[in-house]
């Protein structure tokens, strides 16, 4: 392990039991085209997305007492889908360590990979330093940005895109966006639009297109589900 890995290990407490499990966590699968035998973070990263997802899911529940069960749910999701998770890895600086192949550019590493190896991270962290020690870590490390709504609560540039991807990430579903009223004449059009999720209304929205009252109701949805 370079030294500057166990440098970067120590800011965190942690003097590894095993450098190898942290060295795994973060080595992309595409070094394994280029150095056979290496092994990379993909097991570690289904340990570390149990974790976070267990980890949110208990903060949610603490600090949101009134929500219902799929409230949580959805709310969960803004803060476990791959573009938080990359947030919290740069925030962690664990991108500057990322062992990559030749067919990536390092200077340019994907959200979902930066969402991977903060999984991996996590799991390493849990094999080699134990349970206790990591769970207290994601609980203080996650505990502020759900306390201040930092998932939904920012404001998003493209609402759509993120109510999907919470969705999917959560449930493996799609929302769907109905046209529910349309008046003024064709020149100067209005539209109402809503959002749902298995029937259930998340938002409305009205506009002078269909996109911008979809749009809009996307936000509202994304905002109910911040408590705002």
């Amino acid at each position: 392990m370079a030294s500057s890995l166990l440098d970067f290990l120590s800011t965190f407490g942690i003097v590894p039991k095993d450098q190898k499990v942290f060295e795994m966590a973060f080595r992309h699968p595409s070094v394994n085209g280029d150095r056979e035998g290496q092994g990379d973070y993909e097991r570690l990263e289904f340990l570390g997305d149990s974790l976070i997802g267990l980890a949110v899911a208990h903060l949610l529940y603490l600090a949101f007492p009134k929500k219902d069960q799929g409230e949580l749910s959805v709310l969960k999701a803004h803060f476990v889908r791959t573009k938080a998770e990359a947030s919290y890895a740069r925030e962690l600086h664990l991108d500057e360590h990322i062992v990559l192949g030749s067919s990536f550019q390092a200077n340019q590493i994907p959200d979902n990979v930066l969402e991977d190896v903060f999984e991996s991270f996590l799991g390493a962290y849990l094999i080699d330093q134990g349970l206790d020690k990591v769970y207290a870590f994601v609980l203080d490390f996650m505990k502020d940005k759900i306390k201040e709504g930092e998932g939904p609560a920012k404001k998003e540039e493209n609402p759509k895109s993120a109510l999907q991807e919470a969705f999917q990430a959560e449930f493996r579903e799609s929302v769907t966006y109905r046209i529910l009223k349309e008046s003024g004449p064709s020149h100067q059009k209005t539209f109402v639009a809503a959002v749902y999720f298995e029937g259930e209304e998340l938002g409305r929205g009205e506009g002078r297109s269909k996109k911008e009252a979809e749009t809009l109701a996307a936000a509202e949805a994304l905002m109910k589900m911040a408590g705002r």
